[in-house]
């Protein structure tokens, strides 16, 4: 089966995953990237290819469709965010021809990158998230921090704390909410291929850099399973949907819904959670469904490391 992984970047370990998987399904695995030197191709020496920048929407579209034609590509997985938008409108034309890809609709994914529409599907489904704050009221609700609506990660992000560090004009590019100062979690959710619940995986977040997530530890609460329930109930994602939350012991509130392998995926996987095998086992059509076992390695810590690749 040929199976295309699309923008991996230096996520080496998603590359990996699949790998381990590759005699498991036969799979013949392809890689696209838009950059030729990233570290992930140099865990394959074949098969490996450059692509257009999803920037560049009809010489993407043009590009993959010819790309998937020409090698007889089966299973399209999306590995970052930058191609969902484009891949959700794409994803009808593939299914017709009977090519599976690993994405939500476009509907889903506009809701889970627009952070202003992820608060109203968040507050329609009473799900609680950070009090989101009116410019000219930031004054008054301080600490305040201000995220990009069409934000990725932790980019642009800042923190005010004082009076004097608000900006004196409102950026429409962005919006407020109030800071916490609670413990952040992540939280991996896995939806079938028809968007029902599956399975889930909470983690503390015990280090962060640029955002996303260095090291953590695997945690088991009744309330996140019962909040990755509702979400999933809520968003009916395709696949992996990756949250970030906060939680002070009683409260959770909802930061930022990813519907895709997140940075902190690796966490769940080495916990015992092979997401991707059990995703492969649905695109096979096969019935098998992997009983994963919800107290392994809970507590457990894992973290990233750092290694180098010769392109």
């Amino acid at each position: 089966m040929n199976i295309l992984l699309v923008n991996p970047g230096r996520r080496n370990y998603i590359i990996e995953y699949f790998l381990n998987l590759k005699k498991k399904f036969n799979l013949n695995i392809f890689i696209i990237d838009k950059n030729k030197n990233i570290p992930s191709f140099s865990l394959k020496k074949k098969k490996n290819y450059v692509f257009p920048a999803a920037s560049k929407k009809n010489q993407f579209k043009k590009f993959l469709r010819k790309f998937v034609k020409d090698k007889k590509i089966k299973i399209i997985f999306p590995v970052s965010h930058w191609e969902l938008p484009l891949l959700s409108e794409e994803k009808y034309f593939y299914q017709r021809k009977k090519i599976k890809v690993i994405v939500s609709d476009k509907k889903t994914i506009n809701v889970c990158r627009n952070k202003i529409n992820t608060k109203k599907i968040l507050k329609k489904n009473k799900i609680l998230f950070p009090t989101v704050i009116n410019f000219k009221e930031i004054h008054n609700s301080l600490p305040i921090i201000k995220k990009r609506i069409l934000g990725n990660g932790s980019k642009d992000q800042q923190i005010f704390f004082k009076k004097d560090e608000i900006p004196k004009k409102n950026n429409k590019s962005f919006f407020y909410q109030k800071y916490y100062r609670w413990k952040e979690f992540g939280l991996d959710i896995l939806n079938d291929l028809n968007g029902n619940y599956y399975h889930s995986c909470a983690r503390k977040k015990l280090s962060l850099r640029a955002g996303d997530t260095d090291k953590a530890q695997i945690v088991f609460s009744k309330k996140f399973f019962e909040i990755a329930k509702k979400i999933s109930k809520a968003i009916k994602h395709i696949g992996i949907l990756d949250v970030d939350f906060l939680f002070n012991g009683s409260k959770i509130l909802i930061l930022d819904l990813n519907p895709r392998i997140g940075g902190g995926y690796p966490f769940t996987h080495e916990a015992g959670f092979n997401y991707l095998e059990q995703i492969l086992n649905w695109t096979y059509k096969k019935k098998k469904n992997i009983n994963f076992d919800k107290k392994k390695h809970i507590e457990q810590i894992f973290s990233k490391g750092i290694s180098i690749h010769k392109n």
